[in-house]
């Protein structure tokens, strides 16, 4: 028995990961010397990481002919393809065809993944809804077991599972290493074609599972937003002229979240504030400053984001928040020949550095 289960548990559970790769920066041209050193402290606090593959959808594989799944926690149907979420509670219910019977393989086993937890309720793992089936043993089917045992006659089989999704179920924690040594941190991960469900005749190999994917709320919360953000230019909330600048912040989210941070990435996303853009002025300059005004105002939220993520380099962010400051006092200076506010705002932008310093 402990081979069959092996056969079992061993592909239930996989991080969808591929190799390593450090955190990205924005590729784009930028005028302002400030993005790229602030981006410097972005790629400091992150390498090496993993990128997660995108979701796929649900698989109804060999024997299990189709499934559907009920949120119990959130009281609501599943849509085909849409990810389970740590903490919530589910209802899975599934069609198994047996397309023969056996005289060699008298039994066969359908377990439930091994990292999955009770449900609140019922207090089972398993409800059988066809008890007609000729190869069902009431002595045999233990419904408050992970693995339940059938005989092996031909027939169909409809059942569902129910089962909690652990909180920890995308949280792997990922090692980095800076200047001053090495450290971890939590990612949030989602999982890609995870076995639910797994069917295998006894002293034999899977003839069927269900997998479907698995993300956090923190990862929605991330894809929340991003929708939301995504749609501030196209909408008009945030001027189209400002377009190239909003969308790298776009592209540099998605990278965060891939890579295991989706909630660095919420953070990037809510600093784009529609108020903190003002009408483009007619002229192209006046245009590249309120630009430049509107990349510190979202860096320096991103630097006191890092800071505080980042305290056993204190030393590497002072230097780099000296450079930030000569750059926005040049920004400044010439500011100041066109619009009396901005260059003023600049310099409480100076002042706020000189703070977090």
């Amino acid at each position: 028995m402990p081979a069959i289960r092996g056969k079992i548990d061993l592909p239930f559970l996989m991080l969808k990961s591929s190799s390593p790769l450090g955190l990205r920066r924005l590729r784009k041209a930028v005028y302002f010397a400030p993005v790229l050193l602030l981006l410097a402290v972005v790629s400091v606090s992150g390498v090496p990481f993993a990128h997660a593959q995108s979701l796929g959808g649900w698989s109804s594989n060999g024997w299990v002919t189709s499934g559907s799944v009920y949120d119990l926690t959130g009281n609501a149907n599943l849509t085909q393809g849409q990810a389970l979420v740590t903490g919530h509670d589910y209802n899975m219910t599934l069609k198994v065809t047996v397309p023969n019977t056996s005289t060699s393989t008298p039994q066969f086993q359908v377990s439930i993944n091994t990292l999955l937890q009770p449900a609140k309720s019922p207090s089972v793992f398993w409800t059988l809804h066809t008890l007609a089936y000729p190869g069902y043993n009431r002595t045999s089917f233990n419904p408050v077991l992970k693995t339940v045992t059938f005989n092996y006659v031909q027939g169909t089989v409809r059942l569902s599972a129910y089962f909690e999704v652990p909180g920890n179920f995308t949280i792997p924690v990922g090692k980095y290493a800076t200047p001053s040594g090495n450290g971890t941190i939590t990612l949030h991960i989602p999982q890609n074609g995870v076995i639910f469900v797994s069917i295998v005749p006894v002293g034999s190999t899977s003839t069927g599972y269900f997998s479907a994917p698995v993300q956090d709320q923190t990862i929605q919360a991330f894809l929340n937003q991003y929708n939301q953000t995504a749609n501030l230019v196209p909408s008009g909330k945030i001027p189209s002229v400002y377009s190239s600048f909003v969308n790298p912040i776009l592209n540099e989210s998605q990278a965060l979240n891939k890579l295991g941070l989706p909630d660095q990435g919420t953070t990037l996303l809510g600093a784009l504030i529609p108020s903190a853009f003002p009408t483009p002025p007619n002229s192209s300059l006046q245009t590249y400053l309120l630009i430049g005004l509107a990349v510190a105002v979202i860096l320096v939220v991103l630097l006191a984001v890092m800071m505080m993520r980042s305290r056993g380099r204190s030393g590497y962010s002072t230097s780099l928040i000296g450079e930030v400051q000569k750059d926005l006092a040049v920004l400044e200076v010439t500011a100041a020949k066109y619009d009396r506010a901005m260059a003023d705002k600049l310099k409480s932008l100076r002042a706020k550095l000189s703070d977090t310093s």
